[in-house]
């Protein structure tokens, strides 16, 4: 028994090493070209009470951008290895901004209900007429 549980532990840590979070503060690189995005960045806060407050923004193109959709949403580090989204009472239990503008800067708040390490992932995916639709994904760690 002690074996199984000890070969489980091993292969989900080795697992887990596979999962590397792409960035903390995020923001389109200097070197990275995009057809229909200037600009995309998230950022993200927690108080003392465990108030998370995620801020998206974008700056696209104008006349030529024509639409962003923003997805966010929080995930929770369980027992040191494991990340579980956590319920934030939206459907997939993320939020989905759809902005029909070059502009965009909005925010999302959550009461956070337990200390911990929380990731949390957005995808910017912006259209236009530049070209094809450009994906910006943007990846915030934060411990409450």
């Amino acid at each position: 028994m002690v074996k199984k549980i000890l070969s489980f532990l091993f292969v989900a840590v080795v697992l887990s090493m596979l999962v590397v979070p792409v960035a903390a503060e995020s923001n389109i690189g200097d070197n990275l070209q995009y057809h229909n995005t200037v600009s995309a960045n998230s950022s993200a806060s927690v108080s003392n009470s465990g108030l998370l407050t995620v801020s998206n923004r974008y700056q696209g193109l104008p006349g030529t951008t024509t639409r962003g959709e923003i997805k966010t949403y929080i995930e929770k580090k369980i027992l040191g290895l494991f990340w579980i989204r956590v319920n934030i009472d939206q459907p997939n239990n993320e939020w989905h901004d759809v902005v029909y503008d070059y502009l965009y800067a909005g925010n999302h708040t959550f009461q956070l209900t337990s200390t911990g390490t929380y990731r949390i992932t957005v995808v910017y995916t912006i259209y236009g007429s530049g070209g094809s639709p450009d994906t910006i994904t943007c990846v915030l760690n934060k411990k409450y």
